[in-house]
């Protein structure tokens, strides 16, 4: 599918958990622009979800009312899996 030029407007909480997450905007909207296609429905308060290998986001996209914005929610990163031997 070809890569959608979104027009993206933050909320004040994915905002602050960008600096919160050590994440950038840039990363985050071109996951949504990638990814948007093979999305998946969010159960939160926001109606889909991106994941990618470090991070989630959750926005809010009309496919009706305004197809070119996107809201983002929220993101967050992913836990990194630690590795421990038990003896």
């Amino acid at each position: 599918m070809p890569v959608k030029r979104f027009r993206f407007v933050w909320t004040e909480h994915a905002e602050d958990r960008l600096s919160e997450r050590g994440l950038t905007r840039t990363a985050i909207e071109q996951a949504i622009r990638e990814g948007h296609w093979i999305r998946e429905a969010n159960d939160g308060a926001a109606d889909w979800r991106v994941a990618t290998a470090k991070f989630v986001v959750v926005y809010d996209h009309s496919e009706v009312a305004d197809t070119n914005t996107v809201c983002v929610v929220s993101v967050w990163a992913k836990r990194r899996k630690h590795l421990t031997k038990y003896k």
